[in-house]
């Protein structure tokens, strides 16, 4: 199965996305670790209804993390591939909202690196 992202929109974390969730699910226990980056940079972990700040980061990690998602074309990516440990990430702009999952054996180098960059988000 071809797995593709093609898009020419462009996703500029300053000024026009809303928010980025990731995280992932399942497991032995199925409980979700999730995390959200607000458009002012603020790293949250999500627990139930409660966000936690873990982080905030600087204008030039969140044009890096733009530019990644901007390669992969987020917007167009169209995979629904959960598993037993299922990987997501949203993103929410006043255009569009998107959610792709996939799992360990999901074939997108591309949206796993993009997946690490975020968990490194949590890191100070």
């Amino acid at each position: 199965m071809a797995l593709s992202c093609n898009s020419t929109r462009r996703i500029s974390l300053a000024e026009n996305m809303s928010e980025i969730s990731f995280g992932r699910t399942g497991g032995f226990t199925n409980i979700p670790d999730e995390y959200r980056i607000n458009e002012k940079g603020d790293v949250f972990k999500i627990t139930g209804n409660e966000l936690t700040k873990v982080n905030s980061l600087s204008r030039r990690r969140m044009k890096r993390i733009a530019v990644q998602f901007n390669g992969l074309d987020f917007d167009h990516c169209e995979i629904n591939e959960p598993g037993n440990i299922s990987y997501f990430i949203r993103v929410v702009t006043p255009d569009y909202e998107k959610r792709v999952i996939w799992n360990d054996l999901t074939s997108n180098d591309p949206l796993k690196d993009l997946y690490n960059e975020l968990l490194k988000t949590l890191k100070q």
